[in-house]
């Protein structure tokens, strides 16, 4: 009663022309989706799992981070298999879970999705009869799940991934909106040059009597993660607005500098 499904066999057909013209129209729709989008991501993801297309194994491809990157948090694999049943069926997560202060309660949550922040996965969902706000919730504080799956999930009608993410809710961001402005030099202005902090970037030379050798003004979501990445440039980048962000970076640089001053 399935469809039959069939796949080219790299052994047996590496050499007719008809698959690999195939193939290689399947590679082109491939890139011509993910360019104008600029989602690499999702692109070496297909690539990395697609079973009726092309694919490359690991040992042709490897995404790279380029920052240090942490062990996995520990997980119970009850709790990380009740979650992803929960997603998938659409269905109610009773969960017991255990806060930062170590406070440990009850809760049924209205999964939404899931997303890996860093070496953490958190799960997005609405708790009780909650209609708002969308809470994060680490998978590694919850002590045991279950789905119920006999009871379906309250979804929020206006609830996306992709504008979650941009609004930088996953790192725990409300979602307001800043207009930066950056010196920098050195390799972040290579990388700026190429790499852009988002759609609207604006970029032009410093002055030749400037340390720095490019001004940026771009709109960001203000996060933690922004922060990270300030702090991560050293002295390669200023902030020169919002004046609330320089303050910021200031008041950290004095303290980074206090622990050194003995050296």
């Amino acid at each position: 009663g399935k469809p039959l499904r069939y796949r080219r066999s790299d052994k047996v057909l590496r050499d007719d022309p008809l698959v690999n013209g195939y193939l290689l129209r399947q590679i082109q729709d491939l890139v011509a989706g993910a360019l104008p989008t600029q989602r690499l991501d999702q692109l070496w993801q297909r690539l990395l799992t697609e079973t009726d297309g092309p694919r490359l194994d690991e040992q042709r491809l490897r995404i790279v981070p380029d920052t240090i990157r942490l062990r996995p948090v520990a997980l119970y694999e009850q709790v990380l298999r009740a979650v992803i049943v929960a997603l998938s069926e659409r269905c109610v997560l009773k969960v017991h879970y255990e806060d930062a202060e170590g406070l440990r309660t009850q809760a049924m949550l209205q999964p939404h999705a899931l997303v890996q922040r860093g070496p953490i996965p958190y799960l997005f969902a609405l708790k009780n009869d909650e209609t708002e706000p969308m809470r994060l919730y680490a998978l590694h504080r919850m002590l045991s799940a279950e789905a119920v799956t006999e009871t379906p999930a309250r979804m929020a009608p206006d609830f996306d991934l992709d504008h979650a993410i941009a609004a930088g809710k996953a790192d725990f961001g409300q979602g307001d909106w800043i207009d930066i402005e950056l010196r920098v030099r050195g390799y972040l202005a290579t990388v700026l040059s190429v790499c852009t902090l988002s759609d609207d970037q604006q970029i032009e030379d410093e002055p030749d009597e400037s340390p720095f050798e490019l001004r940026v003004r771009a709109r960001v979501p203000s996060t933690g993660q922004l922060l990270r990445w300030l702090l991560g440039a050293g002295p390669n980048l200023e902030v020169l607005r919002p004046p609330e962000l320089r303050h910021t970076l200031l008041v950290q640089a004095a303290k980074i500098s206090a622990i050194y001053e003995d050296t």
